[in-house]
């Protein structure tokens, strides 16, 4: 934190370098008009998006391309915007200021908010509070609240209640957030994630999307483990072991649709429909006359027209 420097010159100085790299950044953004909440999807269940996150460009580990301003205003057109964005990522750990000057060069507006979302979300593994205040800073409701979503997906193996708290302020992405969030706790403890959607704090979309990240991500590691915690999902509400087995056969059929079919057919036993639908939805992405056929194999007629309806659109 600046505020800890002991010297007022030093801190002046820095304040104002701080300031003035926030308010460049801001004087090419525009307000737009607020952005409608996404709409769920009712029939079965809304799979949220996973942002891909900022990655740190090779330079920023020592290796690579060493960015500098220089060589990028040497380039034109999206080679330059591509080339200010990397110098972002690269100063954002260590010289977060920078890396927002650096957004700031970039001509799209909401392009330079998407990069200064990025350079928060790297920032947070050295300063979370700091990297908050920078999403603050974001107009832009999409960039804003992604930028919360990024911090909590960034954070959520290594402190799980500040990861599950930073959901709490991704706006129109919270519940995708706590979907996604969850999912990853559920990698590196399982039992934690499970007794997490057992609580049952949120709405009945939430918590059935709670059951789905469970499944989804864990399914993903271990296909084992996942049909051992997706089995001990209360059915008193039968939407919630559902969207566990649909979340597991997704998972599953992203390396191979073929063998994630087996599975549901052989192992998920009175979920073995859920977890076909699970495969047919991922299918529908790379094959959607694949993901047609499989809901040909979903015995349950209710499960099947869920089934088709999403295949079909």
């Amino acid at each position: 934190m600046l505020a800890r420097f002991a010297f007022e010159g030093l801190y002046a100085v820095v304040l104002g370098l701080s300031l003035g790299a926030v308010e460049l950044l801001k004087a090419n953004w525009t307000l737009p008009e607020p952005e409608p909440p996404p709409q769920a999807v009712a029939e079965f269940i809304a799979v949220p998006p996973k942002p891909e996150g900022a990655e740190l460009p090779e330079a920023a580990e020592g290796a690579g391309t060493a960015y500098t301003e220089a060589a990028c205003e040497a380039l034109s057109g999206d080679y330059r915007d591509a080339c200010f964005h990397a110098l972002a990522l690269q100063r954002a750990e260590r010289d977060p200021d920078g890396g927002l000057s650096a957004c700031a060069a970039l001509r799209d507006p909401d392009m330079a908010q998407e990069c200064a979302a990025d350079v928060a979300e790297l920032h947070s593994a050295v300063d979370p509070e700091r990297a908050k205040g920078m999403c603050q800073d974001i107009p832009r409701k999409k960039w804003h609240d992604q930028c919360f979503f990024g911090i909590a997906m960034a954070w959520s193996t290594k402190d799980f209640d500040f990861a599950r708290e930073t959901c709490e302020e991704a706006g129109m992405w919270r519940d995708f957030c706590r979907h996604d969030v969850n999912g990853e706790i559920a990698q590196v403890d399982p039992e934690a994630a499970l007794a997490w959607c057992l609580r049952e704090e949120g709405t009945f979309l939430q918590n059935k999307g709670c059951y789905h990240g469970l499944g989804k991500y864990l399914g993903r590691v271990d296909a084992d483990k996942a049909l051992t915690i997706c089995l001990q999902v209360p059915d008193a509400q039968p939407l919630y072991p559902q969207n566990c087995f649909h979340g597991l056969g997704w998972a599953l059929s992203e390396s191979a649709p073929d063998a994630a079919l087996r599975f549901c057919g052989e192992r998920a036993g009175a979920w073995d429909d859920s977890c076909r639908l699970g495969v047919s939805a991922n299918t529908k992405r790379f094959d959607p006359a694949r993901s047609v056929e499989i809901c040909g194999h979903v015995r349950d007629p209710d499960l099947r027209r869920k089934c088709l309806k999403f295949a079909e659109r």
